[in-house]
């Protein structure tokens, strides 16, 4: 699932690439991703003609805002990953015209498309079609329950030690854990949780209210310093490789994951070797040595 170094720098794309286009008509061949009181057939003609002002993010959800207090509020959840380019109808498929990334077999699982009116189209390619996508009015994004449980953003200005102390010394839990739950801190999940805590030399395993201040204070230092990281290097495709930018390429901070994938490989620092555990049925790669 596309994480926040994933997801900020799809935002920040979106941004550059899309905002002050309108959307001149809406293709989808999986209306069962629009969810929420309106449906697609709704959906299509309320977008029709709307201009997009900009779009930002909170946690791992997208916000598409346009014209006429109208938002498209987007999880892209395991597979999903928008496209821009030039692309045409044929054979029942949207297809490149242009040969590169775009036309890469990571990509050809277009389930969206948002025709823009400089010719381009916004898709949206979802392997497993577990994205959803809702419409509503921008003024009730703030109401919705999902959203307002989401916590403090880890790039916040706000977020340091002091903020991670308060939010760790009453809960119970793995650490681990604590860092992926959207309720606590946003925009974590299972590839940053275990290089964040492999970087911080933290086990997994120790519960949230046990860490004491040197390790808190570690801690903080490394969501922001791993998360900016993968963020300056468009994100993380691992080994699925599902994860694509705007133009179809991969993230590039693969090549910097130090445990993530690397059971039984030697850890960087001491050489022992990366044990993979399952925790709450997700894999959990630690150094046994390292992270004590």
């Amino acid at each position: 699932m596309p994480e926040l170094p994933e997801v900020e720098t799809i935002v920040r794309q979106l941004n550059r690439q899309v905002k002050g286009k309108i959307i001149r008509d809406v293709w989808s061949d999986w209306p069962r991703m629009f969810r929420g009181e309106i449906n697609f057939s709704q959906a299509k003609n309320l977008l029709s003609d709307k201009k997009i002002l900009k779009t930002e993010r909170k946690g791992k959800n997208i916000l598409i805002h346009l014209s006429h207090d109208l938002t498209c509020w987007v999880h892209l959840k395991m597979t999903g990953h928008f496209l821009i380019g030039k692309f045409k109808y044929q054979d029942e498929k949207w297809q490149p015209l242009e040969k590169g990334p775009l036309n890469d077999a990571q990509n050809r699982f277009i389930h969206l498309v948002f025709t823009l009116n400089n010719g381009a189209v916004l898709a949206l390619s979802d392997l497993r079609k577990f994205a959803r996508i809702t419409v509503l009015k921008t003024e009730e994004i703030s109401k919705i329950l999902t959203l307002e449980k989401i916590g403090l953003d880890p790039l916040d200005p706000r977020f340091n030690a002091r903020q991670l102390k308060l939010i760790l010394s009453p809960l119970r839990g793995k650490i681990k854990n604590i860092l992926m739950d959207q309720q606590y801190i946003s925009g974590i999940g299972n590839i940053y949780a275990s290089e964040i805590l492999w970087k911080a030399k933290i086990n997994p395993w120790k519960t949230g209210r046990d860490l004491d201040n040197q390790e808190i204070t570690r801690l903080a230092q490394e969501i922001k310093e791993v998360l900016q990281a993968a963020l300056r290097y468009k994100g993380t495709s691992v080994a699925d490789d599902t994860y694509r930018m705007l133009n179809g390429k991969s993230g590039g901070y693969i090549r910097f994951l130090n445990v993530y994938q690397r059971e039984g490989e030697p850890c960087p620092l001491c050489g022992a070797k990366i044990k993979r555990e399952k925790m709450n049925s997700r894999s959990t790669f630690y150094c046994p040595h390292c992270q004590k």
